[in-house]
């Protein structure tokens, strides 16, 4: 008796006849469905543990869809930052050129040469600068 286990025990309780008959007690074979089949007849929303668990799910549901927008969100903005940088440097070698430009034709030489291209009457002066000074 010994060697028994309670399992065992249990079965051969289940067998002594109470009133003469015996009372054998047939396991219930439970269907067994695929998870997809389980997922796509909507039992899945049933189950105990996604009913205990729906808040959790409907929160982690939400924060992936804010996760992802804010992504494209960054991303946009790094396109648009990439796009504004690429203009500024175009405008500023832009600016450059036009600077020396301007330098190179505001030279006095420079000047000289468009007035008498132009038949311009002015004409360098010869005589240095006379300075007037204001007597108090």
């Amino acid at each position: 008796m010994e060697n028994i286990d309670n399992n065992t025990v249990a079965n051969i309780a289940e067998e002594t006849p109470t009133n003469g008959n015996i009372n054998i007690k047939k396991k219930k074979k439970k269907k067994k469905r695929g998870i997809l089949t389980h997922i796509m007849g909507g039992h899945i929303f049933l189950s105990d543990w996604f009913t205990k668990n729906a808040l959790l799910l409907v929160l982690i549901v939400v924060y992936s869809f804010v996760y992802v927008s804010n992504r494209y969100e960054y991303e946009r903005e790094l396109l648009k930052i990439s796009r504004l940088t690429k203009t500024r440097d175009k405008l500023r070698n832009n600016l450059l050129t036009l600077q020396s430009e301007f330098s190179y034709k505001s030279r006095q030489t420079e000047v000289e040469k468009m007035l008498n291209e132009k038949e311009s009457k002015l004409k360098s002066p010869t005589k240095p600068v006379y300075l007037i000074k204001k007597e108090d």
